[in-house]
């Protein structure tokens, strides 16, 4: 086994991990965000085992785990492999990033099972080597028109499940544009080849590469994008709202689901570990990933559901009035070189100002640098970490002009409250 080439990107994966200030973080991208509760077990022991037993839960619902030794990777991916957890090489592995509709196939309101499309988009993703070349945040998304799909979620090439008359077909929306082509779902590995490959050929004759599908919209607009890659049955598609968030208990037929979430995606071993023990005794013997820092446990009866709430307790979110679930935060420090200040424990105090709480969405965001890693769209607050102490980003991202600079944590948070103060509820 070789040494893992370090990646000092956002995108880092498993088999080129990413070094960060408590080792290295070596992503899992499941498919479809679905993990047999056997897996997740295999994962929690290999977090122990290999890295400081703490595993993240991103935004595009990926499981991290974190502060794995250079001498220690070797054997954490080993583990991994014997299980089906890697894949093949690097390429492929970078290349696979594709988010579904965490409740695919058990969801009643669904208008398909987009189980089956995730696969062959997947499996065409990795064996069509040109399109290895995608940069590493080039994402894909499909969502099966039930509830809590994955409206909001950003992403560059959707697939978003219609219905149109009797027949079942997918949008095809690029980025947040409105203008979509309409396929059928044995159409969705083709068209997004197609896709893909015109963005690759683009990028390959620009004098700046492209990053995401939203630069080469700026270039050539979308229906010109769509009718390059061979798409002509286009319309106008409204964008939904962004969909409710699954915390709690739900009701599916004739069980549900229960929606548990750890404050900014941090999981410990030892809890995924115990939730994978109730999936299968209680459930049907999965968990479903969420990038709303959810993990699903689907199968439960109302009454395993309350018993799953209370064991959480407190220290886990299973509301969705939560105001942790209004504030976004990096690693922070030590977990991160670039940090100089402790995110996390200081988002916990900012979450019990009183003056947080009203509407839903995510309120504040609490970085570490001005790099804006745990939340990249504007926000209404962005503490930004500088020198220990931070500077304060309004209606804006971490990157632009502070308002404010060198708040230390009580003026941090009075900035914060005369600001929120001032929100309309």
């Amino acid at each position: 086994m070789n040494a893992p080439s370090l990646v000092k990107g956002w995108c880092p994966g498993a088999l080129r991990p990413m070094e960060s200030g408590d080792g290295l973080l070596v992503r899992l991208r499941i498919t479809g965000g679905i993990i047999s509760a056997p897996k997740a077990h295999i994962i929690a022991k290999a977090a122990m085992q290999h890295g400081n037993g703490l595993i993240d839960l991103s935004g595009r619902a990926n499981l991290q785990i974190r502060g794995v030794s250079a001498s220690q990777w070797p054997h954490l991916i080993a583990d991994l492999s014997r299980h089906g957890l890697i894949d093949h090489d690097a390429e492929a592995e970078s290349v696979r990033n594709v988010m579904a509709s965490p409740l695919a196939g058990i969801n009643p309101s669904a208008l398909l099972d987009i189980r089956p499309v995730v696969k062959a988009l997947e499996a065409r993703l990795v064996s069509e080597a040109p399109l290895h070349a995608l940069p590493g945040k080039f994402g894909f998304l499909v969502d099966d028109g039930g509830l809590f799909g994955l409206c909001g979620q950003s992403t560059d090439i959707g697939f978003e499940a219609i219905k149109s008359g009797d027949e079942t077909l997918f949008a095809v929306r690029l980025g947040n544009t409105e203008t979509v082509a309409l396929i059928t779902p044995d159409q969705v590995a083709d068209c997004a080849a197609a896709l893909a490959l015109t963005f690759i050929k683009t990028s390959s004759k620009s004098d700046k590469p492209l990053k995401r599908i939203k630069d080469l919209i700026s270039l050539i607009g979308t229906e010109a994008l769509l009718q390059k890659a061979g798409l002509s049955r286009l319309t106008n598609l409204p964008i939904k709202p962004a969909s409710i968030q699954p915390f709690g208990f739900h009701p599916l037929d004739q069980t549900g689901f229960v929606g548990i979430g750890a404050p900014f995606g941090r999981w410990s071993a030892n809890s995924l570990d115990a939730l994978a023990d109730i999936a299968a005794k209680d459930g049907t013997g999965e968990l479903r990933l969420t990038p709303w820092r959810a993990i699903l446990v689907p199968g439960l009866d109302a009454k395993a559901a309350k018993a799953l709430i209370e064991k959480a307790g407190r220290e886990f979110i299973s509301q969705a009035s939560d105001p942790r679930l209004a504030i976004s935060a990096c690693p922070g420090m030590p977990a991160c070189r670039n940090a100089s200040v402790k995110t996390h424990e200081d988002a916990l105090a900012f979450a019990t100002l009183p003056s947080l709480a009203g509407p839903s969405g995510m309120r504040l965001h609490v970085s570490g640098c001005e790099k804006g890693c745990a939340n990249p769209a504007a926000t209404t607050a962005v503490l930004v970490g500088k020198n220990g102490l931070y500077d304060l980003v309004v209606n804006g991202k971490a990157s632009d002009t502070p308002h404010l600079f060198g708040l230390d944590k009580a003026a941090a948070e009075a900035a914060l409250n005369d600001l929120f103060k001032g929100v309309s509820r």
